[in-house]
Parts: C-alpha cells; structure tokens; sequence
C-alpha cells in the first residue's frame, strides 16, 4: 500500500510540475502578446497625432486611462523628461515599451515612439531627440496571472481528482494489496510455514513475483523434507554409534579393572594360600604377607586412580605462578628422572607468567606428562618442559626424543585404562584425568610424535590453557 502510494504522489508531482510550468510559459506568452498589441496601438496613436506633436509640449493629451505627452531625452527640464530612465531609451532608435510603476505606485505601461525631423541628409527624415510617450495601466499582467492561477488550480484539482481515483483503483486494488498478499506469505516463509501458495490473477511482474515465491516455498517444503528424513537417519546412526562406543568403552574399563585387579588378586589368593597350607617357613610366611602387602597396595592405587579419573572434581581457581610451579614439580621428579637416566630441562620465560588455575590438577597434569615422557625409551630421554605466555593463554609443552608412538597409540592415547606400558608399570588413567583437568580449565591438549630411532623422533605434548576463567559474556565475545 505504502509503495503504491508513493508510486501514485511521484505521478502526482510530476503532473503537477507539468501544470506550473505550462502555465508559467502560458503567462509568459500571453504577456508578450499584450506587450505587442499595446506597442501597436500605440504606434498607431502616435503617426496620428504626430502632426500635432508640438501641442504636446504644453498640455498632455489624456483620453481615459491612456495618457500622452511629448517628452525630451535631452533636456534639463525635468517636466519634459520621460518617466523611464533616459539611458533605457537611448539605445535604441526603436519604439520601446517598458512596465513600471508610477508616482502612486501603479505599474503601467510606457511605450516611447521617436519623432523623425525631415531636415536629415537627402531630405530623409531622421530620428530627433524627441518621443512621444503613451502611458496606460499594465491591468493585462494581473488579468493573465488570474487567469493562468485559475487554470492552474481547476487543472490541479482534476489532476488531484484523477490520482486519487488511480490511486484507489490502480494502487490499492493493483498494487497493494498483491503486495500485502507477498508480505504475508514472506513471513509466514521466515516463521518456516511453506504451506498455502499466494494467490495472485495477473500476468505483470508482481504475478511473476508471487508465482516465483510459491516455486520458491515448494522446493524448501522438498528440501525440509529430505532434510527431516536425513537428519533422522543421521540421528539413527549416531546413536548406534555412541551406543557401540559406550560398549567398546565399557569393555575397555572392564578389560582393565580385570587387568589391573585381576592379576593382583590372583597374588593375594596364591600367597594366601601358601600361608594357609602352614608349609611355609616362617621367612616364607613374612614373604608371602609382603607380596599380598604390595599387592593390596596396588589395588588401592588402581582403585583411587579410577575413583579420581570418574568424580573429576571442578577446578579450584587461585592465582598461580606457573613458572614456579613448573620448577618446584622437576625438582620434585629429578630423582625418579635419573633413576631412569633421563635428563629434564626447563625453559622458561624471565618474568613470570601468572594464571588462575587450580594448582595441585595442574602439577598432576605435568607430573603425568613428565613421567610419560622419561618412560617413552628405556635407554634414557632428555625430555624439555617449556612454558610460553600468549597474551590471554598459556601454553606448556612437554618435548622427548623417545621411541615416538605410531597412529594407532595415538589414537586412543587419552582414553581410561589404554597403557602401552608392561604390567604393574601403569594403569592407564594418567593421561585421561590430565585431559579432563585440561578440559575443566577451558583448554585443550594435543599430542604430535614421530615413531622411530632417527634423529627427529620423539613426541611433543601441547597444552594451552586460558588465564582466566572465561565467563558467559567472554565465551559470546570470542565466539
């Protein structure tokens, strides 16, 4: 409707600017008419009283409104002086009228006629410094203004008349509302509601429009039903998935509760057994109370490591500084380090680097990775702790020239219970609890290594992790 409206005013402006100017050419036209005519009457008056010019120079002829005089454009009698400035007159030897007002303010039209003297060259007749003037009221510009404002305005009127009639039949009927129908339905289209095509009888562009909108909204009605259907079938195989997964993964954490209890149990009942039998020395009977003793401690250990890795607890945010933190865990491992003949190293930066995160999941995140790392190779690694600061993040990185882990190791490196390890010198949950601390803190670990014993082989442990404890409002502006 709007749009029509504005289509119709813009036709409406244009006519009417149509109107002004033929009606300001009229005017114009009309004026120069009545400037011609008044000039010819007035050349006509002035050849029949020319004889009779001189009687002029005492009493001005006066019929009516026209008043006639003889006047001098050369003179210091002002009395004698025409009303129009003389140099207007004087550049031209041609009659001249020129409309302007008078003493009582009244504009009129004064049309200058020159008298010719017969004492010329030859005997002809040539122009003197004398004109007649002949005055009358300019009433013909007001009654042609009237007349042109009149017109003006009936025309203004019809055309008015017309547009709104145009307006009505052409713009609401034609145009508006085929565009209220194609509003509608775009809406309905973006509330997702494809059904119910727009209905529109002509064959202009607003009809191709609506005929292209409702192919438009049966191909989506198509597209979203396809979609449904494979989004279910999608869904579907997801869910077989995850269901085999949390079997395969179900299997794995019983394989290695079994693995890892199992094999202690099976000590304790043996050992137990012998001490039962009462065939023992009694150093044998101490021994055999020691083998259970370490073996129920085993047990424990596998027992608080699942506990710990299943109720992983939310971090406990402090301001830390890790660079000290990183120091006081090497020297903490250094000893075990050597015993197995690997050499750690730290590079860190001058200034300290402080973060908020929750200290003692931290140091077993490198505690695990440091011990991964010197049991990477039996022959003994150098393994370089590095800590970086990244403006908002950190990032720790744990390098060893170890044996390296092919594709399949990497794989499932973090998940519970996988260990590549012998028997009783992992359980498997170091690396997962320290990828889900990594995770509770808003960060990530990846792993890139390079099996072999040439030189560049070896694996390097990535983590990154944020400062601070990103909010609701830091996680819409980062996204």
């Amino acid at each position: 409707m709007r749009l029509a409206a504005k289509l119709i005013l813009l036709f409406l402006v244009g006519i009417l600017l149509i109107v002004v100017v033929f009606s300001i050419i009229t005017l114009q036209r009309e004026r120069q008419i009545a400037l011609e005519q008044h000039q010819r009457y007035a050349e006509d008056l002035a050849e029949i009283i020319q004889q009779s010019a001189m009687e002029l120079d005492s009493q001005p002829a006066k019929v009516r409104h026209v008043r006639v005089r003889r006047v001098q454009l050369t003179t210091s009698d002002r009395s004698h002086l025409p009303r129009v400035p003389v140099e207007r007159l004087t550049v031209t030897e041609h009659i001249t009228t020129i409309s302007m007002p008078d003493e009582q303010g009244t504009n009129r039209l004064y049309t200058y006629v020159p008298l010719f003297d017969s004492t010329g060259p030859a005997g002809e007749p040539s122009p003197s410094g004398s004109r007649i003037e002949i005055s009358a009221p300019d009433s013909s510009g007001e009654s042609h203004l009237q007349n042109a404002l009149t017109t003006s305005l009936l025309t203004l009127v019809g055309v008015s008349g017309l547009s709104a009639i145009v307006i009505f039949v052409g713009g609401i009927r034609m145009v508006g509302r085929p565009l209220d129908r194609l509003i509608a339905k775009v809406g309905r289209v973006s509330r997702g509601d494809f059904a119910g095509p727009v209905e529109l009888n002509s064959n202009d562009e607003l009809g191709k429009l609506g005929s292209a909108v409702n192919q438009m909204c049966e191909r989506l009605t198509q597209q979203r039903e396809q979609l449904e259907i494979e989004t279910a079938h999608r869904i579907d195989a997801l869910e077989q998935l995850r269901h085999a997964d949390r079997l395969r993964s179900v299997g794995r954490i019983a394989a290695g509760i079994a693995h890892e209890i199992g094999t202690p149990l099976n000590v304790v009942s043996g050992r137990a057994e012998l001490i039962a039998s009462g065939d023992l020395t009694p150093q044998g009977t101490r021994e055999s109370a020691l083998a259970i003793k370490t073996e129920s401690d085993r047990i424990s250990r596998t027992i608080s490591s699942l506990l710990e890795f299943a109720r992983q607890r939310r971090p406990h945010r402090e301001e830390t500084n890790l660079t000290q933190l990183l120091s006081t865990t090497i020297g903490l491992l250094r000893p075990l380090a050597e015993k197995s003949h690997a050499e750690l190293r730290l590079d860190v930066p001058e200034q300290a680097v402080m973060a908020e995160i929750d200290q003692a999941q931290m140091q077993q995140v490198v505690t695990n990775l440091i011990n991964n790392a010197v049991q990477s190779d039996d022959s003994g690694v150098e393994v370089v702790i590095s800590l970086q600061d990244r403006g908002d993040k950190f990032q720790l990185t744990v390098t060893d020239n170890g044996r390296g882990m092919d594709q399949d190791t990497l794989s499932h490196l973090f998940e519970p219970f996988f260990t590549t390890k012998p028997v009783g010198e992992g359980n498997g949950l170091g690396l997962a609890i320290s990828h889900g601390i990594v995770s509770e803190h808003g960060g990530e670990i990846t792993v890139d290594s390079t099996p072999g014993s040439a030189p560049g082989h070896g694996s390097t442990f990535l983590v990154t992790v944020p400062k601070r404890q990103m909010t609701q409002g830091t996680i819409r502006d980062s996204a």
